[in-house]
């Protein structure tokens, strides 16, 4: 699924309009991930089940977003502080650390049938095809070009309700929220003391309001996953699409989903606690972007 660019478009809104963001954790230099002996083929089947569906390039894509996003939110900020802000944001957001947790969040998922469907569907010729197009787009999106021409050429009803159905069996703008919201919560958390319109909230009447407005932004942000959806399989026909969406509706493509969607979520909100804690101590003034 092309979550990387969307997540880290809508991050970079985020941070620049509202500019809440990230509290504490634990420094995680990168969890080294094992197996059990007896799980030792199934966790081979599941790097290669990984590496076909193009995660790492996803997270490197993901990664590189929101460090650009975070500088460029704080641009007005001083260069030494920019340059922190930049150092932090990259030690703590990491491709590898990133793939390293949701490897192991698999692990203690691992079901050995449902990665063999899995990797049979990434391994053959239409998955590899997709894969192709999910990780091109990830640099070539098309552009206001690309999306005009979608404009005055709407698809059939019959892509628009694939598209749909992909989206809500791979909980694309549903993670999008998500992880944007899990980012926004600890930079909030980090900085309440010096954000007047949050510094008397109780940590439940904050998670309450943040939940208010993950709410308000989830059906703006399926119209964001849609079009890029759109855009992203344009090269596929109405058939091979269907039988992607077939894949992710199916009981091996709900697992893969689940377990990829909630690892994610996991992953990142550590990545910005620990974010956020250390940009609270090195660089305290940038409270003042984000009231």
């Amino acid at each position: 699924m092309t979550r990387g660019s969307v997540i880290a478009a809508v991050v970079g809104a985020v941070l620049v309009s509202s500019g809440v963001a990230a509290a504490t954790a634990e420094r995680e230099t990168g969890a080294r991930v094992s197996a059990p002996p007896d799980h030792r083929a199934e966790a081979r089947a599941l790097d290669e089940l990984l590496q076909r569906s193009g995660l790492r390039v996803q997270l490197e894509s993901l990664t590189a977003g929101i460090r650009a996003q975070f500088v460029r939110a704080h641009r007005k900020q001083a260069s030494p502080d920019r340059i922190t802000i930049d150092r932090i944001v990259a030690e703590r957001f990491t491709a590898e650390t990133l793939y390293a947790r949701i490897k192991l969040e698999f692990l203690r998922n691992l079901e050995s049938a449902r990665v063999g469907k899995a990797l049979a569907w990434y391994d053959s010729p239409l998955g590899r095809r997709i894969t192709g197009q999910e990780l091109t787009a990830l640099v070539a999106a098309g552009g206001a070009e690309a999306v005009a021409d979608l404009e005055q050429n709407r698809p059939a009803s019959r892509r628009l309700v694939l598209i749909e159905r992909l989206d809500a069996g791979g909980g694309a703008s549903e993670t999008t929220v998500d992880v944007t919201v899990a980012i926004v919560r600890s930079l909030t958390v980090a900085f309440q003391p010096g954000l007047p319109a949050v510094a008397g909230l109780t940590r439940d009447q904050l998670d309450k309001q943040i939940a208010q407005a993950r709410n308000r932004t989830l059906e703006d942000m399926r119209r964001v996953c849609l079009v890029s959806m759109l855009l992203a399989y344009r090269g596929l026909s109405d058939d091979e699409l269907d039988q992607y969406v077939q894949f992710v509706e199916s009981e091996s493509g709900q697992w893969y989903m689940s377990v990829m969607n909630s690892a994610l979520l996991a992953a990142v909100g550590a990545a910005a606690d620990a974010t956020a804690s250390d940009l609270a101590t090195a660089v305290p003034q940038l409270v003042g972007d984000l009231r």
